[in-house]
């Protein structure tokens, strides 16, 4: 009955058109409390007008929302910024040392949404304070009350994959949707996502900053990043489940497999598995690393630029983190292992060809994997030159001005 359960939420997950009308119907169920803060902003002479509300999935702050939260208050103090974020964590004690936040969801945030300029966000949703409900929900509905408000997608990666279903103009309505690379500037400038000129903007990941300036300050170690990405289709599975499931199987028998461990001991190389999502950080211990050579990382606590900077090698399946990695000129690997299932679970490929422009080469074997790390570690994680080609062709220009590019934008 679980797997029946979870499998029905994925179906309508994926189906957009039926979830979108759902939303749009929670949205105007909710249309009299957007009206009642409205109204309450025009009668409150003490609350602030023209914010810029930034942040990220509402628990976090590890990625662009943060770093462009950081540029602005260090750089332009005049623009009234708040980070919205849950207020009992280590992240949002990080984040009010900064500057000004509110507590996501809360009437707080509620007031900063309706009176914000911009919203600026990683994800679409998050930022949103009513429940259920995207920024197209939001706009359909009441967007008639605030014409002047903007909604910035920060992108949390560089998009690589055939998107048209997710991403299109009349799905999202984003007003701006930043890019990084000139294939994926060109990508969602073609005419099937529909955007109206100039609202795709090439300004660079916020993030790529603080990578930049601290490239040649954080000095690299014997350590090696494995950052799998998630599975959607996997997301509303019970433990149990979870652990029958072929992306399961295939890292644990990785991380567990006796020869990596002994290669990792013998070479005096820390390996640390960090995956990026917050669906599989949650289920780290059914792992069960503790008798391994192998650590874990919690993206709610480390650094994440650091982890990256203080690292020799990225090993990912399809995460697009691994552009941040590349960006530094840096040594990867691709284990991907349920290839065919991924494209017909998750994306389907689009116009970055692992074959032809991955950073690094691809293994489905893990054996094949783990003689690959040893090449890696014998020579002293060089990037191998057709690699190196793929990335600077990727990544021409380096500069630590992408916050910089987008305030200029938004200005």
């Amino acid at each position: 009955m679980g797997k029946f359960k979870a499998n029905l939420i994925y179906i309508i997950k994926r189906n957009i058109k039926l979830k979108d009308t759902l939303k749009l119907m929670l949205m105007i169920v909710q249309f009299p409390i957007v009206i009642g803060v409205y109204l309450i902003l025009k009668v409150k002479r003490d609350v602030p007008k023209e914010i810029w509300l930034i942040g990220e999935m509402g628990i976090d702050a590890k990625d662009n929302g943060l770093a462009f939260f950081k540029y602005l208050n260090a750089e332009h103090p005049e623009i009234n910024s708040v980070y919205y974020i849950a207020g009992d964590s280590a992240a949002a004690d990080k984040v009010r040392k900064i500057g000004k936040t509110v507590q996501t969801g809360s009437f707080a945030h509620k007031l900063a949404f309706m009176s914000a300029r911009y919203v600026l966000s990683t994800h679409d949703g998050y930022p949103i304070p009513f429940k259920g409900v995207n920024w197209r929900e939001y706009k359909k509905v009441c967007g008639w009350l605030t014409p002047n408000k903007k909604y910035v997608f920060l992108s949390h990666g560089v998009n690589k994959d055939d998107c048209g279903a997710s991403f299109y103009y009349g799905r999202t309505k984003f007003d701006y949707f930043v890019t990084t690379i000139k294939p994926e500037y060109e990508e969602m400038t073609r005419p099937k996502y529909g955007y109206p000129s100039g609202n795709i903007v090439r300004t660079g990941l916020s993030r790529y900053d603080s990578l930049q300036k601290n490239v040649d300050i954080v000095p690299k170690e014997r350590r090696i990043l494995y950052m799998p990405t998630w599975r959607y289709y996997l997301a509303d599975v019970s433990d149990d489940e979870f652990v029958q499931s072929t992306y399961f199987k295939r890292i644990n028998d990785f991380l567990h497999n006796p020869r990596l461990n002994k290669l990792l001991e013998d070479e005096g190389v820390t390996f640390y598995f960090f995956p990026p999502h917050h669906e599989i950080q949650k289920r780290i211990p059914l792992f069960k690393l503790d008798n391994t050579n192998i650590k874990t990382l919690d993206t709610e606590k480390v650094n994440f630029a650091e982890a990256l900077l203080k690292s020799s090698m990225m090993i990912t399946d399809f995460s697009s983190v691994i552009f941040d990695f590349a960006y530094l000129r840096r040594r990867t690997a691709y284990y991907q292992f349920d290839l065919k299932e991924y494209r017909s679970g998750q994306y389907k490929e689009g116009y970055f060809s692992y074959e032809r422009d991955g950073f690094g080469p691809i293994y489905s074997d893990p054996e094949k994997l783990i003689e690959e790390i040893q090449r890696a570690i014998n020579s002293d994680f060089d990037v191998e030159g057709k690699y190196l080609t793929r990335i600077n062709r990727t990544f021409p220009n380096h500069d630590s001005k992408n916050c910089e590019r987008l305030y200029k934008v938004l200005i």
